[in-house]
């Protein structure tokens, strides 16, 4: 199993990579891989309401 960690933080590295980074170190621990993917400021896209 992969587990994808999404930071919408605008700052790369900033608290929420930290906790992201905390997450996936208890993730590998029990032997699950992890990425962490940055989204930033980027448009992901418009929404639409379900």
């Amino acid at each position: 199993m992969k587990v994808l960690l999404a930071n919408g933080s605008p700052h790369k590295e900033g608290c929420t990579y930290t906790a992201l980074c905390e997450v996936a170190d208890t993730l590998n621990k029990e032997g699950i891989e992890t990425e962490i993917f940055w989204i930033g400021n980027k448009h992901i896209g418009d929404v639409l309401p379900v």
